[in-house]
């Protein structure tokens, strides 16, 4: 009888500690993926704040056709070019929206003109994307039939 009771709490110990186990490698699991989502979110936070650089660089360069210092010209396209290669190598891509058909989860409307339905028609502020999640809306202007 004794022999059986010690049997017993051996076995009910053995399944405590695999069960033990178990939920500890399930915490493992679920520390690395949060760990994971929480630096993800931080790096898309921070190139979030890189994007009114961004555009300022486009406003920059689309206004510098009347000057005449090439060298300076060619350097502010050249950083404006880096800036892009350091965002697209970190996941960034920029949303593709005119002519697209309007997604709120996408874009966003700031005014509708007339047009076609729910055809975006011009976009103001271009949007962008975070390994595949929305990292900046874009800011478009949408047909409203008629």
């Amino acid at each position: 009888m004794l022999e059986q009771a010690s049997s017993d709490r051996v076995k009910d110990l053995e399944d405590k500690l695999l069960r033990l186990a178990a939920d500890f490698d399930n915490y493992k699991k679920r520390s690395v993926k949060e760990n994971d989502m929480m630096k993800e979110g931080a790096v898309g936070e921070t190139l979030r704040k890189l994007l009114p650089i961004v555009d300022d660089f486009e406003i920059a360069i689309s206004h510098m056709q009347g000057i005449k210092d090439k060298e300076f010209k060619h350097g502010m396209e050249l950083i404006y070019a880096k800036l892009l290669d350091l965002l697209k190598r970190e996941g960034v891509e920029e949303m593709k929206a005119l002519g697209e058909k309007f997604d709120p989860y996408r874009h966003e409307a700031i005014r509708y003109e007339k047009g076609e339905e729910e055809k975006i028609m011009e976009v103001v502020q271009k949007g962008y994307m975070f390994r595949g999640k929305v990292l900046r809306f874009a800011k478009v202007i949408v047909g409203k039939g008629g």
